[in-house]
């Protein structure tokens, strides 16, 4: 093999060595077309903390497939039409689509395919090991960390301390967000699988930690943040004050009294801001949400507050309590400015205060001004007043005890989602007997630490997937395939509408919406079978396999390239022979 070039820094000119009578088209090709799809990644992919592979769903959805799109994303993310609803889509702010036009509605997309995609039964996942898992904890973390161990083949039970699984999902989020019967549809799809359920038991008080411990082989604390931080001012003892996760309980109970008047929320946080919507929904004529921060800077997610505003919630920014009075009459909350903030070390809010105060005169306050866990069941080595710890893969200071979602800090469902099934890898590596050591480089999609639980499933069964290294940029697009439309519209009920009723705020796309917003993805580095490479091909080159996908006759590919340039979605490459020989020479 030769090489030529000069030094001027004009890449080398790769020829091969080989007469026409071991490569019919000899000296012409010095680089070959590859289907290399398999090794590449859509940067939605990469910005997806459960790792879905949003372009092949898409793919599958643009030819009506919402089914199969439906059973792509749950190869990584068990729960499609909650995420659909409540993740707030950092995949579409790495969409390739938003620098041509507007990005992908992939989070509209993928509750289309969890509402209308729900064609297959669920059967139980088959008993292929003899271990136990104990997971501690019903909500997105557990019942990911769950769903994927199933799959994998153990006995996996569930401990929750409420009377029906689903934690937050279930008790947390309001309905005009995450309608009850959709939790109700996923959980249900659980227990098909066979997965088993114990509520009503809180470790601790029910069953102890170590009784747990003889009982299973591994353990997962997906415990989440159940308990209320209390506000920087004594609160009078006052049936009319209530922590926020207690106010939106009673609601998901159907055990919550309407409101009237005056409501103030104090909290910056979703929380805050889900319970001043709801409050709107109860009866309240106004509500007033208190929060330390700047409306720029408030921890819940903008699209939420934005929301509540146009609801009618009044947002008064900076501002912390100074004083609350119950004498009887209406609640005398007292408001101070606040100067400075800052975090102590177990996570709760400090503030300095200073100036007039703003008085309120309020029937009935909610605060939510924190979470924390209750991990007062678990020995010292696992938790300490700085909570519990554990490492990327849920690995905690005690060997076979893993930990995840919002109690070491998810913040978010998506995330929860990530941290569970991170966590079922790492059991099912101890449990194997299998090192973690160089899984996350084999598997990772990336850099912000998704992982294809597709590839490691390969990688269970000894058929290594190729490393997804390669993320496909705009760039490589080819973008006289693809003409400009218009994003799909989620259209949602008049504000007025939804600050008198839990109905849900948007309802889904329908079939035919999801086809065309899903037809308008660039499916980044998927071959979808659109044909370009077998049409365009001057010599013939391009062979139509018999079930799927495309091969190159090599003894007469030229290697010009034309396949590859008119591929809409770069999922082909050029190769240079010289690379092609030494892997090869390698094997």
């Amino acid at each position: 093999m030769e090489e030529f070039g000069d030094d001027l820094g004009i890449p080398l000119r790769h020829i091969v060595s080989c007469s026409s009578r071991t490569i019919k088209t000899g000296y012409q090709r010095f680089e070959r077309p590859v289907y290399d799809h398999a090794g590449k990644y859509a940067p939605c992919r990469a910005g997806c903390p459960a790792g879905q592979d949003i372009a092949w769903a898409a793919s599958l959805a643009a030819r009506g497939r919402l089914d199969l799109a439906l059973e792509a994303l749950r190869d990584e993310n068990p729960f499609p039409a909650i995420t659909g609803r409540v993740c707030y889509a950092p995949c579409e702010r790495a969409c390739n689509r938003a620098e041509y036009d507007q990005p992908i509605a992939i989070n509209a997309l993928e509750r289309a395919y969890g509402e209308h995609g729900n064609g297959h039964p669920v059967s139980p996942a088959p008993r292929r090991h003899r271990e136990s898992i104990g997971i501690v904890g019903a909500g997105p973390a557990g019942l990911t960390c769950a769903y994927h161990l199933a799959r994998f083949g153990y006995a996996v039970t569930v401990y929750d301390a409420h009377e029906r699984p689903g934690g937050m999902l279930a008790y947390a989020i309001p309905a005009y967000r995450l309608p009850r019967e959709v939790v109700a549809a996923e959980v249900a799809g659980l227990h098909a699988m066979g997965i088993a359920f114990r509520c009503g038991v809180r470790v601790g008080t029910h069953l102890s930690f170590e009784d747990l411990r003889r009982a299973h082989d591994a353990l997962f604390l997906a415990t989440g943040l159940g308990r209320a931080r209390m506000p920087s001012i004594p609160l009078p003892a006052d049936g009319r004050v209530q922590p926020g996760l207690d106010f939106l309980r009673a609601v998901s109970t159907g055990t919550a009294r309407p409101l009237y008047g005056h409501v103030a929320v104090l909290g910056g946080g979703d929380v805050a801001v889900d319970a001043a919507r709801t409050a709107l929904r109860l009866g309240a004529d106004a509500v007033t949400l208190c929060c330390p921060e700047t409306r720029a800077t408030m921890p819940a997610h903008p699209p939420e507050v934005e929301a509540a505003r146009a609801e009618g919630v009044e947002v008064v920014e900076r501002v912390a309590p100074a004083d609350l009075a119950a004498n009887g009459g209406p609640l005398r909350l007292a408001l101070a400015p606040v100067q400075r903030m800052r975090r102590a070390a177990d996570g709760s809010v400090r503030f300095d205060t200073g100036g007039q105060q703003r008085l309120l005169f309020v029937s009935h306050l909610v605060y939510a001004v924190g979470q924390e866990a209750d991990l007062s069941f678990l020995p010292s080595p696992l938790a300490d007043r700085r909570g519990l710890r554990a490492d990327v893969w849920g690995r905690t200071a005690v060997a076979g005890v893993f930990a995840g979602g919002d109690v070491t800090g998810a913040g978010s469902v998506v995330n929860a989602v990530a941290a569970g099934k991170r966590a079922a890898i790492a059991m099912d590596c101890l449990l194997r007997g299998r090192s973690l050591a160089g899984i996350e480089e084999q598997i990772s999609v990336g850099h912000e630490g998704a992982l294809s639980m597709a590839a490691y499933e390969a990688l269970r069964r000894g058929e290594p997937d190729p490393p997804r290294a390669r993320p496909v940029r705009s760039h490589q697009i080819n973008l006289d395939y693809f003409p400009p439309a218009d994003r799909a519209r989620v259209r949602e009920l008049e504000p007025d509408a939804r600050a008198r009723s839990f109905a849900e705020a948007a309802p889904p796309l329908s079939p035919e919406a999801a086809q065309s917003e899903a037809a308008r993805c660039f499916h980044c580095g998927a071959c979808n079978m659109c044909g370009n490479c077998f049409i365009y091909c001057p010599d013939s080159s391009v062979l139509q396999l018999e079930d799927w996908g495309f091969a190159i006759d090599l003894d007469h590919c030229k290697g010009c390239g034309v396949c590859v340039e008119e591929c809409p979605r770069s999922a082909m490459s050029m190769v240079p022979e010289w690379e092609v020989a030494r892997e090869l020479a390698a094997r």
